[in-house]
C-alpha cells in the first residue's frame, strides 16, 4: 500500500500520499469541485503565470527579510520548474471550482510549498520549515494573484489571437490582388444587384480583419494593468510599504513587459467589465470572421449544383454515403467554433455582472470562458487562413458567365442607352428565356467585348478613377 500522510485543517484531517506535492486544500478542492473534468494541469500558460506572480513577491519578501534566504531559494527553484511545465499530476484542482479561485491558489501554493520543502532536505507536509499559506502566499490574496495571473495569461493569447488574424488578414490581400481582374455578381439579398471585381470583395474582408485584429489589441494596455499588493478587497492587508512596487517591477521583469498599477486597487478586485469587454470583441471578431467563411461556403457551392464561383482545397472525405463529396469542413468549423465563442461570451457577461460586492464569486467561469475562447478561435482562424484562404481558387469563367447571363449588367447598361430601352431589353430577356447579355449583343446595342470593357470600368469607383 503507498505511504500515507496525514494533514489537517480546520475541517478535520485527510489522508494523502506521503510524497504528494499537493495538500489538504487541493484535495478538498479536488474533491468538492469535480466540474469539468479537466485540471489545472490542462493550462500551462496559466500555472506559469501564477508560477511567476508567486516567484516575484518570494523575491521581494527575500530581500526584505519576510521569508529566509534557503526559504526563498526553495520556493524560486519550486516556482521554476513549474513555469518549465513540471510536476502537472499534482495540480488537480478542476479548473471552475466554486470558491472564487481559492482552491487554485492553494493548489499552488502547496506544490510549491511541498517542492520547496523537498529542496530543503524535508518530506512534503513538513510545514513547520516552510509553510504554504504563511510563505508561499505570504502579502497575497487568492483575488490579486489570480487577477494578476489571469491577465498576463491572457495578454499573451489576446496577442497571439491578434497576430494569427492580422495574418488572415495578409492572406485575404494577396487574394485581393489575385482575383482583381475577375469580374462578378454583387449580391444583395442574395439576389443578382450589380457588376464588381472579386478582388473588391477579398478586400472587404480583408478590412473586416485587419479592423478585428485592431480591436483586440486595444485590449493589451488594460491587461498590463494588474492589481498585484491588493490583497482580498484592496486594502493591501498583509503587505507593508512599497511591497506592491516592489512586486510589481519584479513582475515586470519576469514578464519582460512593462506593467502598470492598478489605479483603483478596490474597483479592480471588485469589478470584471475590462474581461466582459475583451470577451465582446473575441466575439465580435470570431462571428465576423465567421461570416466570411459562410459567405465562401456560399460561393464554393456545388461543384456542379451551386455557385461554384471559388473552388476551396479538398481536405477530407465529406460522406460516408456519398462517395466524392467533399465539405467546405474548415469554413463551417470556424462558424462553428464563432458560435462556441458567442455562448463564453454570455457566460463571461453573466459572471461579470454577478459578482457581489468586494469581490466576484466567477472568476474561474470568466478566466477559463476566456482561455478556452480566445484559444479556440485562434487555432480556427489559423486553420481557416491555411487550409482555406490560401490555397483558394476562383474560377474566373464561372463569375463572368453568372455575370454576362444576369440582370445584373442592366445597370451599366442603362448609362449607355437610357433607362427605358435597357429596360425593354431586360423584359424581352425574361419573356424569351434568353440571357440579357444575348439580348444586347442581337440587337445591335453593343459587343460582348463593349459590355465587359463597361462592366470593369463600371466596377471601380469614380473617386478612384480619379486618382489613376
Amino acid at each position: 500500500m503507498q505511504p500515507q500522510r496525514t494533514e489537517t485543517d480546520v475541517l478535520g484531517a485527510l489522508q494523502l500520499p506521503a510524497e504528494a506535492l499537493y495538500g489538504i486544500h487541493s484535495l478538498r478542492g479536488k474533491l468538492n469541485f469535480p466540474y469539468s473534468g479537466e485540471t489545472l494541469a490542462q493550462y500551462p500558460r496559466f500555472v506559469a503565470w501564477l508560477a511567476r506572480v508567486k516567484l516575484a513577491v518570494a523575491c521581494v519578501h527575500r530581500r526584505n527579510g519576510a521569508i529566509g534566504e534557503h526559504q526563498a531559494e526553495a520556493i524560486a527553484l519550486a516556482c521554476s520548474e513549474l513555469i518549465d511545465g513540471k510536476h502537472t499530476d499534482a495540480l488537480i484542482v478542476d479548473p471552475l471550482e466554486g470558491s472564487c479561485g481559492t482552491s487554485i491558489n492553494m493548489n499552488l501554493n502547496e506544490v510549491i510549498a511541498n517542492r520547496a520543502l523537498q529542496a530543503m532536505g524535508h518530506a512534503p507536509g513538513n510545514y513547520t520549515a516552510l509553510h504554504p499559506l504563511d510563505h508561499v502566499n505570504l502579502g497575497q490574496s487568492t483575488s490579486d494573484v489570480l487577477l494578476t495571473a489571469v491577465k498576463l495569461a491572457l495578454l499573451e493569447d489576446t496577442r497571439e489571437l491578434a497576430a494569427t488574424v492580422d495574418s488572415l488578414a495578409a492572406s485575404l490581400r494577396v487574394r485581393q490582388q489575385d482575383f482583381d481582374g475577375i469580374l462578378r455578381i454583387a449580391r444583395t439579398c442574395l439576389q443578382d444587384a450589380l457588376p464588381m471585381r472579386l478582388g473588391q470583395a477579398f478586400g472587404g474582408y480583408a478590412s473586416l480583419a485587419e479592423r478585428g485584429a485592431t480591436s483586440l489589441r486595444a485590449h493589451l494596455p488594460a491587461l498590463r494593468t494588474v492589481c498585484l499588493g491588493a490583497t482580498a478587497v484592496g486594502t493591501g492587508l498583509g503587505t507593508s510599504a512599497g511591497f506592491r512596487s516592489a512586486a510589481l517591477a519584479e513582475l515586470s521583469s519576469l514578464a519582460d513587459v512593462e506593467l502598470t498599477p492598478s489605479v483603483d486597487l478596490v474597483d479592480s478586485v471588485q469589478n470584471m467589465d475590462e474581461f466582459a469587454s475583451l470577451a465582446s470583441s473575441v466575439k465580435t471578431v470570431a462571428m465576423s470572421l465567421a461570416k466570411v467563411a459562410n459567405d465562401l461556403v456560399l460561393l464554393s457551392s456545388g461543384p456542379n449544383g451551386g455557385i461554384g464561383e471559388v473552388t476551396l482545397a479538398p481536405q477530407q472525405a465529406g460522406s460516408s454515403m456519398m462517395p466524392g463529396k467533399v465539405n467546405p469542413v474548415h469554413a463551417m468549423g470556424l462558424t462553428q467554433i464563432a458560435y462556441y465563442a458567442a455562448g463564453a461570451e454570455q457566460s463571461i457577461m453573466l459572471a461579470s455582472a454577478g459578482g457581489q460586492l468586494e469581490t466576484n464569486n466567477y472568476m474561474p467561469l470568466i478566466a477559463f470562458s476566456l482561455f478556452k475562447a480566445t484559444t479556440m478561435v485562434r487555432r480556427a482562424v489559423a486553420l481557416f487562413d491555411e487550409q482555406v484562404v490560401r490555397p483558394l481558387r476562383a474560377n474566373r469563367e464561372t463569375n463572368e458567365r453568372h455575370l454576362l447571363e444576369s440582370t445584373a449588367i442592366a445597370p451599366v447598361i442603362r448609362t449607355k442607352i437610357g433607362y427605358e430601352r435597357t429596360a425593354a431589353l431586360v423584359a424581352q430577356a425574361v419573356t424569351s428565356g434568353r440571357p440579357l447579355i444575348d439580348v444586347i449583343v442581337s440587337e445591335g446595342v453593343c459587343s460582348e467585348n463593349d459590355v465587359l470593357a463597361l462592366l470593369r470600368a463600371s466596377s471601380l469607383h469614380p473617386d478612384a478613377q480619379a486618382c489613376d
